[in-house]
C-alpha cells in the first residue's frame, strides 16, 4: 500500500499511485500548463522550478494555419 502522501501545492492527501509519483494531486495537476506538466514529468523532485516557468502571454487562441505559413 502507498504511504500517505500529500500534494505539494494544496497539501491534501494523494490517493492515486500516479499522483503520488509526481507529488501533485489530480485536481492541481489539471490546473498546470502543458510545459509545467512536462517539466514535472521529467524531474518530479524539482516542482518549484517547473512552477516558476513563465506562462505564455496569449489569449489561448491558436494561430490559423495561414498565419503560421505566412510568417
Amino acid at each position: 500500500m502507498l504511504e500517505p502522501t500529500e500534494c505539494a501545492l494544496c497539501h491534501r492527501p494523494i490517493r492515486s499511485a500516479a499522483a503520488a509519483e509526481r507529488r501533485i494531486g489530480s485536481g492541481c495537476w489539471r490546473k498546470l500548463t502543458r510545459t509545467q506538466r512536462a517539466a514535472i514529468r521529467r524531474n518530479p523532485s524539482d516542482i518549484r522550478a517547473a512552477l516558476n516557468q513563465p506562462v505564455p502571454a496569449t489569449d489561448g487562441q491558436l494561430p490559423l494555419d495561414e498565419q503560421v505559413i505566412n510568417q
